[in-house]
Parts: structure tokens; sequence; C-alpha cells
């Protein structure tokens, strides 16, 4: 299964791994599954750190690539394709970092692994469209 992890399951696997589920951590830890950051993440974990809003123990330029390797992750990066998605998404979400993780979870057919419940609410109303 491919997994993309969303912004804060992401900072939560590394800092406060005791916030996400036990199926979760199982799902990540699991050999099989490809584990994936999207670009959107790497930005707005930039940008937060950069105007001090989010503590990091390094700069992002060490801590990305140490992290990736560490778990193992991809980095999946942003296309038109997504971008077009995103802005065709319906607008249960106006963060426009979470319409992309939204956008390239089902463009390129991954699980989003988020606690965001409009998440679960935007990817479901795009997968089965009434």
């Amino acid at each position: 299964m491919k997994l993309l992890l969303d912004t804060q399951c992401w900072l939560w696997w590394f800092a406060q791994p005791e916030q996400l589920s036990e199926t979760v951590i199982d799902q990540i830890a699991d050999e099989t599954n490809e584990v994936w950051l999207s670009v959107a993440s790497v930005w707005e974990i930039g940008i937060k750190f950069a105007i001090g809003k989010l503590p990091l123990p390094e700069p992002p330029e060490t801590y990305f690539p140490s992290r990736m390797k560490q778990l193992g992750a991809g980095s999946l990066e942003i296309t038109a394709a997504h971008a077009l998605q995103a802005a065709a998404l319906p607008p249960h979400h106006k963060d426009p970092f979470d319409r992309m993780l939204i956008a390239q979870a089902q463009i390129e057919e991954m699980v989003l692994v988020s606690s965001d419940t409009v998440f679960k609410r935007s990817f479901l109303k795009q997968q089965n469209p009434r």
C-alpha cells in the first residue's frame, strides 16, 4: 500500500508518535508499505519554520533528508495534474497545502494518512461522487 503522510502525521511520527493511532503506527512501520511525503508538506513545514511557528530539532535542509532516509520515505513532487485536481476539489478544506495532499492521494492512488476529518470528507466525496 502507498501511504501519503499528511504534514501533521509526519511531524508526529518523529516528535510525538503517541499522537498517532496504533493502526497508523503499524501501517507506517510495515515495510511492505511505501511511505511518501509530499513536497507540499516540505514547503509548509519550511514556511512555518522560517516564520518561527514551528520549531525543528535542526534546519529543514538537514531535517528532511535525514528523516526521509530514516523512514525510507519517498518524495512526491507536485505536478500540473495535481494542481488541477486540487483546484477542482469541493470547498470542504480551504488550506491549499491540504487540498494538494488530497489531490495527490487521489491521482497517485495513495492512502492519505491524516488525523484531519475534513480530509476524509473531501477524499470520500471525490472518490464516490453523487
